[in-house]
């Protein structure tokens, strides 16, 4: 590995263990700096500023999440509850493994979904992720029209991100907390979609997901 190469790893070690105790927004690029054992302006030499930093460390996990989804929804081995139930697992798994990092890489300065692009290259991944979401509902409800996909898209998204939230700061290994919350999720996602059932006519769906 060239010198330049170490020292870009250094950095990024140093900014993903500030994050990880004190939360992105709580970290100086001075104290990554100090943390590194280089100057703060030695960071700028790789990167832009701290927003690039949490991009870099963002960039494979998030990726990893996207292929597992992606592959989930290719396959031919789920029928789409399933699919989509697999992918609410995978998603609660990656905010439980990253739960010291999770706020930062799916929520800081997110853009709104119902935007079709942004500037900044980590909410391009995020509203990745979101339209996958999007795309199994639709695999589940394929008669649902735009703004009836978006809103039961978004309670999932926010059911999703509150079992992450609730358990964020409990000190206690992922395969425990998954053990449990598992079988909730699958429940939930049971729930969603029976109140989003067909009407009698086929033709869209129920009130209850439309009010």
């Amino acid at each position: 590995m060239s010198l330049e190469a170490q020292a870009k790893e250094r950095i990024l070690l140093a900014a993903q263990k500030l994050f990880t105790q004190k939360g992105y927004e709580q970290v100086t690029v001075r104290e990554i700096a100090r943390e590194a054992k280089c100057s703060h302006t030695s960071i700028y030499v790789y990167f832009e500023d701290k927003k690039q930093l949490l991009e870099a460390l963002a960039e494979e996990p998030l990726d990893r999440l996207r292929n597992s989804i992606q592959n989930t929804l290719a396959s031919d081995k789920y029928g789409p509850q399933e699919q989509l139930t697999r992918l609410s697992k995978m998603f609660v798994h990656f905010g439980l493994s990253y739960r010291n990092l999770y706020q930062a890489f799916l929520t800081y300065e997110a853009s709104r979904v119902d935007i079709e692009e942004t500037i900044w290259e980590l909410n391009e991944k995020r509203l990745e992720l979101f339209v996958h979401l999007k795309n199994a509902v639709k695999g589940v409800f394929p008669n649902a029209d735009e703004k009836q996909l978006l809103d039961l898209s978004r309670m999932i998204y926010f059911l999703l991100h509150g079992i992450i939230m609730t358990y964020k700061n409990v000190d206690e290994h992922v395969n425990g907390i998954i053990r449990r919350v598992f079988p909730i999720v699958e429940r939930s996602i049971n729930y969603l979609i029976q109140g989003g059932v067909y009407d009698e006519n086929n033709q869209g769906l129920t009130t209850r997901l439309q009010n």
